[in-house]
């Protein structure tokens, strides 16, 4: 599967001041104000709170949301207090199974939350409430990697192929804190096939990151565990002696130029020793050969040979675009004052 990407949001977010910044953060494209999906947008949001029914400008949103088949999952408890259309009813398992599955007014879909502490058979009844996804997230008295395991053993075992996604809670402050827990805690699941996508939440009492932010770390764990591409991926050789040119600065240069092109691999590789050898399964190569001379490879097979450096990486598009790989990047889209109702 392509892997999902939820994303937490909170109602000020949706304010009508607000929303507009909120479109981008969660990745849409917007015309005349209204929202679109691209190819790293959120696929769905995590209301922990609805917006009150009286606030029009939220429930505009969250409609233009539902509009471009964005899921909005909330709480049922919050939805039987203030029912909002369309929405997915989030339940704890056992509460599912003890209504048989019964929605709120309003809600279109059941969602599941399950913690690790289910007995097999209250993990068996997930078949017949038929939710649109589970949201694992573990109990802190428990291993993660070995509850969720379980899990997913009784749920292949079953049958069951309910979308699982791994409901993440942080309360880190640290970029690189967060790449780690989520690399540990989700990625080793993710790369083993056990789940289908991540939402990260943010508690205690700040949330430091983005909503933008931790989309875009969502979507790179997806594409480090080959779950789903949004972006070029690059592979590139540590760096020695026999390196002829600047990797990192030559890197971040065809990153630049290159780097909007989802499904694509290019490799860069510091020298002709090593480099064709761990180009893996990269679309694209850009290999050192002579001072100042680079190679350029489709696939396993050099296409262009001794590119003086300085037109190496003019060439290397060239390259992409020969072979129907090309995309030009997308202008972003304008801020437009007037929002259509």
């Amino acid at each position: 599967e392509n892997g999902s990407v939820l994303s937490a949001v909170t109602p000020d977010m949706l304010k009508e001041e607000n929303v507009q910044y909120l479109y981008q953060e969660l990745g849409c494209k917007t015309a005349v104000g209204m929202p679109f999906k691209d190819v790293a947008t959120s696929d769905s949001i995590f209301l922990r709170e609805v917006p009150s029914s009286d606030d029009a400008a939220a429930r505009t949103a969250l409609r233009r949301l539902a509009e471009v088949n964005m899921g909005i999952v909330v709480p049922a408890e919050e939805l039987e207090k203030d029912p909002l259309p369309n929405a997915i009813a989030l339940m704890e398992l056992t509460d599912a199974i003890a209504k048989d599955g019964a929605l709120p007014a309003g809600a279109v879909r059941l969602a599941v939350t399950i913690h690790g502490t289910e007995s097999e058979d209250e993990l068996k009844k997930i078949r017949d409430l038929d939710p649109a996804l589970v949201l694992l997230r573990v109990s802190d008295d428990l291993s993660n990697l070995h509850a969720s395991r379980r899990v997913f053993e009784i749920l292949k075992a079953e049958d069951i192929a309910t979308s699982v996604i791994h409901h993440f809670q942080t309360d880190t402050a640290e970029s690189d804190e967060l790449a780690l827990q989520m690399g540990m805690k989700i990625g080793s699941l993710l790369s083993d096939g056990a789940g289908d996508g991540v939402l990260v939440e943010q508690i205690g009492d700040s949330a430091p990151f983005s909503v933008d932010f931790v989309r875009r770390t969502s979507f790179s764990l997806l594409q480090g565990c080959r779950m789903r591409n949004t972006k070029t991926e690059f592979v590139s050789c540590p760096s020695c002696g026999r390196t002829l040119f600047d990797l990192q600065e030559t890197t971040a240069k065809i990153q630049e130029s290159t780097g909007h092109l989802p499904g694509v691999t290019v490799a860069v590789m510091g020298c002709i020793v090593n480099g064709p050898g761990e180009m893996a399964d990269a679309d694209f190569g850009y290999v050192g050969t002579l001072p100042g001379k680079i190679d350029l490879y489709y696939g396993k097979e050099v296409v262009r040979k001794s590119i003086p450096e300085d037109e190496a990486v003019d060439g290397l598009v060239e390259l992409i675009k020969e072979y129907g790989m090309w995309k030009d990047k997308e202008e972003e889209s304008e801020e437009v004052e007037a929002v259509a109702a």
